[in-house]
């Protein structure tokens, strides 16, 4: 039988890993690369920016407690799984604010796609712009990544992906589903290739904390 803390350790200690590489210069040859690959990916295809839908806080986040709920109390709650969700949210807030890395080179979206993703991609700083504007600041105030992050580490998008796909994707399909994230993330400019092996070694480490086995034979597929 195998020990599942030892798997989570494992895990753990890969997100560790990664974070402590994450400013080195090897890492960020790697990442340059990789972006100067992606980017004209990201210029041609605009339809590569929903993943900024699909891994946004409202869609996934519906999609935690769709499962955490049992399916809105029709099966016994699971809440240790929105715990999770919400741990590893905070975990990617704190790492981004202390781990100093570059912001990679962004390709922005078109005009519908963009009005599209202001809607649907909740972010920290977002988040802060409504707090001023409640709490009466000054409406010139605009909060950007960059106010409240000194890097990308880890990508915030792929560990919601991951986590929340995962939930109900066999493993095979849940590393492909990050795969695929991986390359829209770094081919629309909103992170480097590092930034999302974080958060799939983010996502991975929480999946095996909520103990949430993979349902072989039950995998969503779009065809």
């Amino acid at each position: 039988m195998i020990d599942m803390r030892k798997i989570w350790i494992v895990w753990l200690a890969g997100f560790l890993a990664a974070t402590i590489l994450a400013p080195s210069v090897p890492i960020h040859s790697l990442d340059v690369a990789a972006s100067g690959f992606l980017e004209p990916w990201g210029r041609q295809y605009s339809v590569l920016q929903l993943i900024w839908v699909a891994g946004g806080i409202p869609l996934t986040a519906l999609i935690v407690v769709y499962i955490a709920s049992g399916h809105f109390g029709r099966k016994p709650a699971q809440w240790r799984i929105l715990g999770l969700f919400v741990l590893g949210s905070i975990i990617e807030v704190v790492v981004k604010h202390f781990v100093a890395t570059a912001f990679p080179p962004n390709v922005p979206p078109s005009g519908d796609l963009r009005h599209l993703i202001l809607w649907t991609n909740v972010e920290p700083s977002t988040v802060l712009a409504w707090i001023r504007d409640i709490h009466g600041g000054p409406a010139a105030t605009h909060f950007s990544s960059s106010d409240l992050f000194r890097g990308s580490f880890p990508s915030g998008h792929v560990f919601r992906i991951t986590y929340a796909y995962g939930l109900f994707l066999a493993s095979q399909w849940r590393l492909m589903t990050a795969a695929v994230a991986c390359v829209c993330v770094v081919a629309t400019g909103g992170h480097w290739i590092w930034d999302a092996v974080g958060g799939y070694l983010l996502a991975s480490l929480c999946l095996e904390g909520a103990r949430v086995p993979a349902i072989e034979g039950e995998v969503v597929s779009h065809g």
